[in-house]
């Protein structure tokens, strides 16, 4: 699991848990046992450290909506905090981006349910100097930079 920041929002990206090799259709591969079971645990994480989504973004794949519907149910949350994206499906890490600067400001939380290896590389957001998410990212820096500054100073 990886967890980011954008803007005021916390982004976590959950990619789908382990799922069955031999179906014919990518898009239709269910979970295993045991990526229900890790799927589980990683959902009992989330809750433990207080990551409760207020919106979960999910790929409209099979094993990613499984993944997604478990996250849900142990954060208790309702139908319509888990969207599907239909982008997420195999998305880059610059499609990822776009799916989340298209959404509300108020959200505090959002969570991504979706694949390797776009998924795994979104730790940093597009570096574009015009790009909504790289200006994002220029800000949250200079906004650490500045808080660790402010704490330097009163130390």
């Amino acid at each position: 699991m990886a967890i980011c920041g954008y803007a005021q929002t916390d982004a976590v990206a959950a990619r789908e848990s382990e799922s069955i090799d031999a179906c014919a259709e990518d898009f239709e591969r269910a979970l295993t046992r045991r990526g229900s079971i890790e799927a589980r645990e990683m959902a009992m994480r989330i809750v433990y450290r207080d990551l409760i989504p207020d919106l979960i973004l999910v790929s409209p794949a099979e094993r990613t909506w499984a993944t997604a519907e478990i996250i849900a149910d142990a954060c208790e949350l309702d139908a319509k905090q888990v969207q599907c994206a239909r982008e997420l499906y195999l998305a880059t890490p610059e499609a990822t981006w776009a799916v989340l600067t298209r959404r509300d400001a108020a959200l505090r939380h959002i969570m991504i349910c979706g694949h390797n290896p776009g998924l795994s590389q979104i730790g940093e957001p597009p570096r574009s100097k015009t790009s909504a998410a790289g200006i994002a990212h220029r800000r949250n820096r200079e906004r650490r930079l500045a808080q660790r500054s402010v704490g330097d100073a009163a130390a």
